[in-house]
């Protein structure tokens, strides 16, 4: 009996915690070359990035920690397995904080974005539900581990990965919707706007179509694939945070075909000048750069 309930549970958290090691080894390269490449970003931003690969390696080892515990030092312990671990609630709210902390984010980038105060205020609010969900489900489970492996905690979780759902959908749906509306006011920069376009469609779809998956393995007691799937989750979040700040690089070596590059007064901030008109276009928030900036309306500026 022992080794089927290792099938059922272990099984699954050993093929999830192999790809949660390769995305963290995928963070790291991705977190070296954005220190490498952008080290002029804010400092705040530098210490978003920390924050995030901490608690993705606080998460990472814990997880290894449960393995060898259950199956080493508790190997034929049958009791052991069904009692569970403290590090089913550490996982849970480190995966909470990492999706809150890259929602925010991107939060700020749609209201830098598109200045819509009620957007912005849609995707706080399923972020801070989708943390409060998370922090209630790690606190039943540190009250009693053993509801891990049961779906004993529907609301809670729910609550958590609907919440994030709800989040991530807006974040794309958003972007999408102003990056699609100011792409044919400048010709000149279709090509750059669209990868902009994919990368965020692709980065969201990722987050959501886990998030989604999780939510149904956990109410149809599907709890082997939810045990998988739940340990990419806040691998996937730092991924795509990471990425899409390092795909700067290869949106400014993209304009040399499009664009002649100009000087700018704000110190970070990619100007590209339009071949068709004159006008300068500031391309602000989707290359990244994080500085706020004033309309300049007389000279035609578009922050895209």
């Amino acid at each position: 009996m022992t080794a089927s309930l290792a099938q059922v549970f272990e099984g699954p958290f050993l093929i999830g915690l192999a790809v949660n090691i390769f995305l963290q080894g995928l963070a790291t390269m991705q977190v070296c070359v954005y220190f490498t490449s952008f080290a002029k970003d804010r400092f705040w931003l530098k210490q978003l990035i920390v924050i995030l690969y901490l608690l993705d390696t606080v998460n990472c080892a814990t997880s290894i920690y449960y393995l060898y515990d259950a199956l080493v030092i508790h190997f034929g312990d049958e009791a052991y397995l069904l009692s569970g671990s403290w590090v089913f609630a550490a996982g849970t709210v480190t995966t909470g904080l990492v999706s809150v902390v890259v929602q925010h984010f991107f939060a700020w980038r749609a209201y830098v974005l598109t200045k819509n105060v009620l957007v912005v205020a849609a995707i706080v609010l399923c972020s801070l539900a989708s943390l409060g969900g998370s922090l209630a489900t790690t606190i039943d489970l540190a009250i009693d581990p053993s509801t891990f492996r049961v779906s004993d905690l529907r609301v809670e979780v729910t609550l958590w990965l609907a919440g994030a759902v709800l989040a991530d959908m807006i974040i794309t749906a958003a972007l999408v919707w102003h990056l699609g509306r100011h792409k044919a006011l400048y010709p000149a920069l279709n090509s750059i706007v669209n990868q902009i376009l994919r990368m965020t469609v692709q980065t969201g779809v990722v987050t959501t179509a886990v998030a989604i998956i999780l939510l149904g393995c956990y109410l149809t007691n599907s709890i082997g694939t939810y045990v998988a799937f739940s340990m990419m989750l806040s691998k996937l979040y730092t991924n795509c945070t990471l990425s899409t700040l390092n795909a700067r690089r290869k949106y400014e070596g993209s304009t040399k075909d499009e664009v002649s590059h100009g000087r700018s007064i704000h110190p970070g901030v990619v100007v590209f000048q339009s071949q068709r008109a004159q006008g300068e276009v500031f391309v602000q928030v989707e290359s990244h750069q994080m500085t706020d900036m004033d309309d300049k309306p007389s000279q035609g500026m578009n922050d895209f």
